[in-house]
């Protein structure tokens, strides 16, 4: 015979199953969440792996185009190429170069043509990466990067930009007719492989599985902690 028999209290078991509600309704959003998440990853990378396209004549969404896969032809205006400071393999530090780019209508786009190390950053030291003639260059489109709070300013006097500040960017070159987004290039590397381009990795954050794991995992902790509570040993 069980040695044990059950007392719940009046306020202890309301305020238990307001909690536990509350548990598995977050567990469920969570849920909803994940199942959001992922469509929207499947999306993403429909667009990155699907033939480049020609870049949209406007953008009334920026994130419905991000990561779509464009292909432009113009003519990159390197005595305006802009150096982001970034770390490229193996750690090294180094830049990215976002350099203004007109396509054959005129529109211009910024398009990060891809890594060099620290000791290209001046253009003297790398005439062979200056593309000059007309170009076609395919590449995924990226919205601009808000700053973190911990990290430094753009510098634009010195060239020295540590994110990518599109609005900042323009104005620094004075440049008009501008794409809202960047064009990260699939591939600018010349013979001797710089600048590295095809960098951008599909890395989506999605934790909405553990959190969802967390919820549900809190909320079978307090029914067995409710249960222990309330179990109460029969005197003999």
């Amino acid at each position: 015979m069980f040695p044990y028999s059950f007392k719940p209290r009046l306020w202890p078991t309301l305020i238990s199953i307001i909690l536990l509600a509350c548990l598995l309704w977050l567990g469920n959003w969570q849920v909803e969440r994940l199942e959001w998440k992922l469509g929207l990853i499947k999306q993403i990378e429909n667009r990155a792996y699907a033939e480049p396209v020609t870049l949209p004549a406007t953008l009334s969404n920026p994130e419905d185009m991000e990561y779509l896969s464009v292909k432009v032809t113009g003519k990159f205006s390197n005595d305006q190429e802009m150096t982001l400071y970034s770390v490229g393999p193996n750690g090294e530090a180094g830049y990215d170069l976002y350099t203004p780019f007109a396509d054959q209508s005129g529109k211009i786009i910024i398009i990060n043509r891809g890594w060099v190390p620290e000791r290209m950053k001046n253009q003297q030291s790398r005439p062979e990466t200056l593309e000059s003639d007309i170009v076609t260059v395919a590449g995924l489109l990226r919205a601009p990067v808000k700053k973190l709070w911990y990290g430094p300013e753009n510098d634009p006097d010195n060239n020295n930009w540590y994110y990518g500040n599109l609005n900042a960017m323009i104005s620094a070159q004075n440049l008009t007719n501008v794409f809202p987004m960047f064009l990260y290039a699939v591939s600018m590397g010349n013979n001797d492989g710089f600048p590295i381009a095809g960098r951008t990795e599909l890395n989506i954050v999605n934790n909405h599985l553990d959190y969802a794991l967390t919820w549900y995992g809190l909320a079978i902790v307090l029914v067995i902690i409710y249960l222990i509570a309330h179990l109460k040993k029969k005197e003999k």
